[in-house]
């Protein structure tokens, strides 16, 4: 922040010529500074419209019109300040940081480095300066120019709040997660009140331990400014993952009240819309994006998901195609990439696209399906029978993510070159992982661990291939470390599965309980949990879990309708029991689990015992070694 009496007490007389401020435009400048002081940087910036219309020639009014703008994220309206004050005499070096900042609000990257590099920035302002360098060196891919900027800010002004979140936000996009938290902690406590420090605080609380965790420092920069449009945007967003919609929505109304167009707000709106399935109005609300969000992963995705519900393959195809191109391992998008392709007539191309899925040992179920029926509508039928028969056993294995493209030689051959550059190393330990050489990519593992000790995915990838090797005990070690940067979806499913291994089943449950109290609608966890109740014999627990998963994702998930049939199977009511077991059993005959549950389900209704037995050597014939198919055949001779 400008502080506007020093400024101008040190500018040459004839830049002070144009207007000492009229008492009128004074006076709604005072105000401006207190409505900025509070917060309020809308008022102050309706204040200053007012000044200035009292005093056009101010040059003062100028600049504190174009400072509250930059933070209203008004790049254009803020240069458009500058210039004026620049035609009544202001002296472009006295303002050069905050013109600088106008312009890389605007993407002017190479014009606005032209000003933040300018060797007349006075000395006060050059912390500033650096600071909005280094944004700019982030935007252009420059971390080498980033880094040096930022720590040049720092050594010139390490009180300053902005610059830590700054700061925070470039370790947090370097994979620095705990660099990242440690920043914008020091942001918090160099200013508590300072909203895009709150902000970031709940941001990155959001990612490291849950949707609720981010929740308490959203509302306190809220109560600062409640009509801060980029904290009610996360705010909303959310809400809204936390399946609170009502709200969300009543937030997003507001935001679009702030900014007749803001993208995100809109988006929302369109996400809700497709949920209902409403798909032409979540369409019309997309095209109020104007296109600002087009190239946003999760946008691609729900863009793809509307096409594809209303059967406009081809354009589902485009906008998937675009997602995987930029998220390989993306294995949602793959799906539906390859499903819209199937649907299109292309089954040669959607079962392309599944081959490297389908070579790895840890293919979900929906995946095999999906490739066999590419290869039945080839006439490949003794094929498909073999990979549907491995979907029916619902034993996938540890999920993995899809092999890299290039040979192992090759990547072993760039590692080499580049020993510690993780974009080389990575995709060499997953090639390791593949091939079943365990010691050799854990080995890779750790020395990728000890080089980035802030990185949440490389504890991870020690875990996963110490998992391998049976050493539970190493990998705990190493999702501790990842869970203190950042206790993700993937970091809770590892721990809760290598605790289960080591036999620690109350363990693993107390690990999903913590996850889902900042995570309340995860449905990994949510159907980890149900399992767990069923396990126990917690039925109407189990039950009211797989209710409302049922009710989020409807009624096409085998195991899950399933399990909710033996849960009412065991509470004795029966109708339903059979009812839902049915469904469970037609969505995937080969399942021998639904034919299991089909079968327990009829023998409880008690008026169809063939039935059930038929059933139950179904099951049998597809898993003969399981004990609980066996026993329960049993009970029919």
């Amino acid at each position: 922040m400008i502080l506007i009496g020093l400024l101008y007490a040190a500018l040459p007389p004839a830049i002070q010529a144009a207007s000492n401020g009229h008492k009128d435009a004074r006076t709604a400048f005072t105000k401006a500074k207190q409505y900025e002081s509070r917060g309020d940087v809308r008022s102050a910036r309706i204040e200053m419209l007012n000044a200035i219309k009292a005093d056009p020639e101010w040059i003062d009014a100028r600049i504190l019109q174009a400072e509250i703008l930059l933070k209203l994220s008004d790049g254009a309206g803020a240069e458009a300040e500058l210039d004026r004050a620049f035609d009544l005499g202001l002296d472009v070096s006295q303002v050069r940081h905050i013109y600088g900042h106008a312009l890389q609000i605007q993407g002017k990257w190479d014009e606005a480095k032209d000003q933040l590099i300018a060797e007349d920035i006075p000395v006060q302002h050059k912390a500033y300066a650096d600071r909005i360098l280094g944004r700019v060196a982030i935007q252009t891919g420059d971390e080498d120019l980033a880094r040096r900027a930022f720590d040049r800010a720092i050594r010139r002004d390490a009180a300053n709040a902005d610059l830590w979140v700054d700061v925070a936000r470039f370790r947090a996009g370097s994979g620095d997660q705990a660099g990242a938290l440690a920043a914008v902690k020091e942001a918090v406590r160099r200013d508590p009140d300072n909203i895009r420090a709150l902000q970031y605080r709940g941001e990155l609380l959001r990612s490291q331990y849950g949707l609720a965790a981010a929740l308490p420092w959203f509302e306190r920069a809220l109560q600062i400014d409640p009509n801060d449009v980029p904290i009610l945007t996360e705010y909303a967003a959310t809400l809204g993952d936390m399946g609170r919609m009502t709200d969300m929505l009543a937030i997003s109304r507001k935001i679009i009240s702030l900014d007749v167009s803001n993208p995100r707000a809109f988006y929302m709106q369109a996400v809700l819309a497709a949920r209902a399935g409403k798909y032409d109005l979540a369409r019309m609300l997309m095209q109020k994006t104007e296109g600002r969000l087009d190239n946003v992963p999760a946008v691609m995705m729900m863009q793809g998901i509307v096409e594809f519900e209303v059967a406009n393959y081809i354009i589902a195809i485009d906008r998937f195609h675009r997602l995987v191109s930029l998220q390989p391992n993306n294995v949602q998008a793959q799906n539906l990439l390859a499903r819209s392709l199937y649907l299109s007539g292309d089954p040669d191309g959607a079962m392309n696209r599944l081959q490297p899925q389908v070579n790895n040992s840890g293919t979900a179920s929906y995946t095999l399906w999906l490739a066999g029926r590419a290869l039945e509508a080839n006439d490949m039928r003794q094929e498909a029978t073999g990979l549907f028969n491995r979907a029916s056993r619902h034993d996938a294995g540890q999920a993995s993510v899809i092999l890299p493209e290039e040979p192992i030689g090759f990547l072993r051959s760039e590692v080499e070159r580049e020993p510690d550059n993780a974009v080389k190393v990575i995709p060499y330990i997953r090639a390791l992982y593949h091939s079943g050489d365990y010691s050799a990519a854990f080995a890779q593992a750790k020395h990728l661990q000890q080089g980035n000790p802030g990185a949440s995915d490389a504890h991870i990838l020690v875990a996963d291939t110490a998992m391998a090797m049976g050493n539970f005990d190493e990998a705990l070690a190493a999702l501790a470390l990842a869970r203190r940067i950042r206790f993700s979806e993937p970091v809770m499913l590892r721990i809760v599965e290598a605790l289960r291994a080591k036999g620690d089943v109350q363990g693993a449950g107390a690990v999903l309980a913590e996850f889902l109290t900042y995570n309340p609608n995860n449905l990994s966890a949510l159907r980890l949990m149900a399992y767990g109740h069923l396990e126990a014999g917690n039925w109407d627990i189990a039950r009211r879990i797989l209710e409302n998963i049922c009710k989020r994702i409807g009624e096409n998930d085998v195991l899950i309708m399933a399990g909710l049939a033996q849960a009412y199977t065991e509470l004795g009511q029966t109708d339903k029991a059979v009812a839902t077991a049915r469904i469970a059993y037609y969505v995937q005959p080969s399942s021998p689990v639904a034919s299991h549950i089909y079968g327990r389900a009829l023998l409880a209704e008690g008026s169809r015992s063939n039935d059930a037995r038929d059933l139950f050597r179904k099951s049998v014939m597809i898993a003969p070694l399981n004990e609980a198919y066996r026993a329960s055949l049993a009970l029919t001779r």
